[in-house]
C-alpha cells in the first residue's frame, strides 16, 4: 500500500488554479460566440481560439513555478470537467484537459484539436505560430490523420523490435543448443555465420539446397527481421483465431442459458 499523501493544494495553489481558469472561462465564451455566428464560415476564429488555448496552457501550466500549481490547475479543470458530466480519466493529458475544457463536451472534435496541439508541440511551434502550423500542414483533419497514423507506425516499431529482440535471443540460446547440427563443415569462412537454404521434402525431411559463405551481420539481422515479422504475423492470425471462438463461445453459451418451456398438455 502506498504510504504517499494525497496532494492538497494550498491556498496560492487554488488561487493560481482559479485564476488560469476564469481565463479560460472567457475562450469559452468566445467559442460559444464563435459556434453560433462563422463557425460554419471561417476557420481563422477556430484556429486563433486554439492558439489562444495553447498560450495559456504555455503561460500557465509549462512555464508554471512549481509542481503544485500545475497540480492545482489539473485538479481545479478535472472537478469543472467532471461537474460538466465530462468524463476525465487520470491519464488524461492536461493539453487535452484544457482543450476539452474550452471547446465543450463534443468529445471527437476535442481531441481533434488536441491532436494539433499536440503535433505543434512536437515540432516545437509555439501559440503564435500555429495558425501558419496549421494551414502549412494541410489543415486539422489531415494534421489529426498523420498524428493517428504517427503513432500507430510508433507502435508497430515496438512490436517489430521487441519480436526482433526475441529472435535473435533465441538464436543467442540455439548456440549452446542448437535446432540441430549438421555433419558439414564449413572451411575457410571470414564472418561468424554462414547461411543455409533449405527445402522441406514430402517425406518429412529437410534438404539444404544452398550454402552462402562469410554472410554478413547485416544480412544475419535483415533474415531476423524476416523471422520476427513472421512471428508477429502467426501470433496476429491467433490472437484474431481466439477472439472469434470467444465471440463464438459466448454466443453458444448465451443460446444454452435460454430455458423453453415444454407445451402443457391438454
Amino acid at each position: 500500500m502506498s504510504n504517499a499523501k494525497p496532494f492538497a493544494p494550498s491556498d496560492n495553489n487554488i488561487a493560481y488554479a482559479n485564476a488560469t481558469v476564469q481565463q479560460l472561462d472567457l475562450l469559452v465564451a468566445d467559442r460559444k460566440t464563435w459556434e453560433s455566428t462563422i463557425y460554419k464560415k471561417s476557420n481563422e476564429n477556430l484556429y486563433e481560439l486554439m492558439a489562444k488555448c495553447k498560450k495559456i496552457f504555455e503561460d500557465k501550466f509549462e512555464n508554471a513555478t512549481s509542481d503544485n500549481d500545475r497540480k492545482a490547475i489539473r485538479l481545479e479543470i478535472a472537478h469543472r470537467l467532471t461537474a460538466d458530466g465530462i468524463r476525465v480519466q487520470k491519464n488524461s493529458t492536461t493539453l487535452t484537459m484544457f482543450v476539452r475544457y474550452v471547446f465543450g463536451s463534443d468529445r471527437k472534435r476535442a481531441h481533434g484539436y488536441a491532436y494539433v496541439l499536440k503535433a505543434a508541440i512536437s515540432h516545437g511551434i509555439r501559440a503564435d505560430g500555429l495558425e501558419k502550423f496549421i494551414l502549412d500542414e494541410g489543415g486539422i483533419e489531415e494534421i489529426k490523420r498523420k498524428m493517428v497514423a504517427s503513432e500507430k507506425a510508433i507502435a508497430n516499431k515496438e512490436k517489430r523490435d521487441k519480436a526482433f529482440g526475441l529472435v535473435k535471443a533465441k538464436a543467442e540460446l540455439h548456440e549452446i543448443s542448437p535446432l540441430v547440427s549438421l555433419d558439414m563443415p564449413i572451411v575457410n569462412n571470414r564472418t561468424p555465420y554462414v547461411v543455409l537454404v533449405a527445402k522441406p521434402m514430402s517425406n518429412g525431411k529437410t534438404h539444404v539446397v544452398a550454402v552462402l559463405k562469410n554472410a554478413s551481420e547485416v544480412l544475419v539481422n535483415v533474415l531476423y527481421k524476416h523471422i520476427a515479422k513472421g512471428d508477429l504475423d502467426a501470433q496476429e492470425e491467433q490472437e484474431l483465431l481466439d477472439k472469434e471462438m470467444a465471440g463464438l463461445k459466448g454466443k453458444q453459451a448465451s443460446n444454452d442459458s435460454v430455458v423453453t418451456e415444454e407445451p402443457v398438455a391438454a
